[in-house]
């Protein structure tokens, strides 16, 4: 059976330009906090502040960041920050003297993620 046969019926699509997937392997993505019930600070020592690692996400929380937002000490929000595409801090880690993402602010600001995670 050809996906562009009409008796493909993948997801309730019964046309020529329907094509079967198998989504069950597709990361499963959500929203953690938000604007009205942000996450609090999670302190210093977790890891987020690392360099531009864009792996510590997946090692603290078991999936990829791919987009988050910080609520500034002054209670606005930021825009999204897309994780290694426009989210590169413009202060550095003094102590190291290295660059860092904008989820380094995870540490002492409330914030609110999108996560993606491979199903179980």
């Amino acid at each position: 059976m050809l996906p562009g046969e009409p008796s493909f019926a993948a997801n309730n699509c019964r046309g020529r330009d329907c094509i079967h997937h198998e989504l069950g392997t597709q990361a499963v993505c959500k929203l953690v906090g938000s604007d009205q019930s942000p996450l609090l600070p999670i302190g210093r020592d977790i890891g987020w502040a690392q360099g531009l690692n864009t792996e510590i996400d997946n090692k603290l929380l078991g999936g990829d960041v791919v987009a988050y937002k910080i609520r500034w000490f002054n209670g606005s929000w930021s825009g999204w920050y897309v994780t290694g595409v426009n989210d590169i801090d413009v202060k550095f880690n003094t102590p190291t003297n290295d660059m860092r993402r904008m989820w380094s602010y995870f540490t002492d600001h409330q914030h609110q993620y999108i996560i993606c995670k491979e199903p179980k």
